[in-house]
């Protein structure tokens, strides 16, 4: 003989959302970027360590005008670092000599317009990176590194 079972009260709807990028790895919440880091020619991106419980976006750049192998660090929001949950509203990216030189050679800026459009902004901070690299480096006053941000090219403090 079977036993009777009580009925089951209908599960109710929510307006709550999973709030996905606090779920996900960074190269997931980043998935995006670093598709794009790799459209605009930036060899194997990912998302790295940096110390001190700190990411940020990385990848081999190519090459400076003298030939040094260069890589670039990207973080957001004008932090040290990526961080999981907050929307992007601006990307910096700094081209770094690979034999680990901590002073960046040039530097690159670029604000997130509209949401969404966080890979365009990265790419657009690496090509004024790249630019910065390419046209300024040469006539840097001592001790200061070019950076192009959305203000045009300034000076700032190794």
């Amino acid at each position: 003989m079977g036993t009777s079972t009580s009925p089951v009260a209908p599960v109710e709807e929510t307006s709550e959302l999973l709030d996905y990028p606090h779920y996900g790895t960074l190269e997931e919440i980043y998935a995006r970027e670093l598709t794009r880091l790799a459209a605009i020619g930036v060899t194997d991106p990912d998302v790295a360590s940096t110390g001190g419980n700190c990411y940020a976006l990385t990848g081999n750049a190519g090459y400076a005008p003298d030939g040094r192998s260069i890589y670039l660090l990207a973080t957001t929001n004008g932090d040290p670092a990526v961080a999981a949950g907050e929307p992007v509203t601006s990307w910096a990216v700094g081209l770094y000599d690979t034999r680990g030189d901590s002073v960046a050679l040039a530097m690159g800026e670029a604000s997130v317009d509209t949401p969404g459009d966080s890979p365009n902004a990265l790419g657009g901070a690496v090509t004024r990176a790249r630019t910065a690299l390419h046209q300024y480096t040469d006539t840097a006053p001592a001790g200061k590194t070019a950076l192009i941000g959305d203000h045009g090219q300034t000076w700032i403090p190794e």
